[in-house]
């Protein structure tokens, strides 16, 4: 085969076959994060729209609720916002958070990133 001709068949092929992983990828990153399986506190997802699930009533908190918000004032930055019935916790990426049970059981958080799109969180249990 002549140069030529093999690299422009070469091309066609590379053409052909980048547009299907392209395309792949977005859906793949857009999937909903499955909630289900923080029941136990442990966990890690990445969010794009306010989210809550039901845990354990090991930790007596019923269901927590996780959204991303700006915070104004001294903040001026999107920070996660975490929620329990009666507790509030505000973290900016790296932050870790807990919310406490009595003496037994804690549920540990840790803020993984935070983008313009939305944020990744991990529960520790």
């Amino acid at each position: 085969m002549h140069p030529r001709k093999a690299i422009t068949a070469l091309t066609l092929a590379c053409a052909m076959v980048a547009p299907p992983v392209l395309t792949a990828a977005p859906a793949a990153a857009s999937a909903k994060p499955n909630l289900r399986a923080c029941y136990d506190g442990k966990c890690k997802f990445t969010f794009t729209r306010p989210v809550s699930f039901r845990v354990s009533s090991r930790y007596g908190l019923g269901r927590v609720y996780v959204s991303k918000e700006y915070m104004g004032g001294m903040f001026n930055q999107d920070m996660v916002v975490v929620r329990a019935p009666g507790l509030t916790s505000s973290l900016g990426e790296g932050a870790r958070g807990e919310f406490r049970y009595g003496k037994k059981r804690t549920l540990n958080f840790r803020v993984l990133s935070i983008t313009d799109q939305g944020a990744t969180i991990r529960f520790e249990g």
